[in-house]
């Protein structure tokens, strides 16, 4: 048995538990925004989303050092131990960041954690999509046209997550309603925010088994 198969074994555990857990976020959308539930069932299954939130996002943070250990494997990109090293410390420390932010919630501490989170989003997004793209369009850094659109849209992934966060947020707007109470105007503005945001969802959904498509076929060089 070899490191490689390793790791790829551990890359689809990961990709299997972040979709896996994104179909039951998924359902719960679709409960949460009927409004003939009671607000403590509604407050329930938020609090359970939350919870399973984390298992994406602690997967999708493991994906970058598992997926740097594969393309060292296979020599994509003259990657060394050193920088390894450094992607196994960021995934890990993010993971933890994702989980102190629930442990934490509706404190300070939360808040901040929150806002370089998606500043991290931000730069790394960003950052992926640069190198894949310029790849595409120059066969450098990355000759395989494969992992170049594998990185590009794995960028992507970073973005649509923050949009997510940042824009739609119907599980914030039915908490709010445990203060004021609920009116048709505010259902209204639930659903809405619920479909834009499952919409988005399975845009996320497409890109990851774009992704995944890449890796495993390789449809060009």
């Amino acid at each position: 048995m070899d490191s490689h198969s390793i790791w790829l074994f551990v890359h689809i555990v990961l990709l299997v538990y972040w979709l896996g857990a994104d179909v039951g976020l998924y359902a719960v959308m679709i409960l949460v925004k009927n409004p003939k539930l009671s607000y403590e069932t509604r407050k329930t299954l938020i609090m359970m989303a939350f919870y399973i939130d984390q298992f994406p996002r602690v997967t999708f943070a493991l994906m970058l050092p598992v997926g740097l250990q594969l393309a060292q494997d296979l020599n994509l990109f003259p990657i060394s131990n050193s920088l390894l090293v450094f992607a196994w410390v960021i995934g890990i420390v993010w993971s933890l960041m994702h989980l102190a932010i629930v442990r934490f919630k509706g404190t300070p501490l939360a808040s901040r954690l929150l806002q370089i989170n998606k500043a991290y989003e931000l730069l790394m997004g960003g950052l992926f999509i640069a190198v894949g793209g310029w790849s595409l369009l120059n066969d450098s850094p990355i000759a395989a046209g494969w992992f170049a659109m594998k990185l590009f849209l794995f960028g992507l992934i970073f973005w649509i997550i923050l949009g997510i966060d940042t824009v739609f947020q119907p599980f914030t707007t039915i908490l709010r309603m445990g203060e004021h109470g609920s009116t048709p105007a505010k259902e209204a503005e639930v659903t809405r925010q619920t479909h834009l945001t499952m919409a988005w969802a399975v845009l996320l959904y497409l890109v990851v088994l774009t992704v995944a498509f890449m890796g495993k076929v390789k449809p060009f060089w």
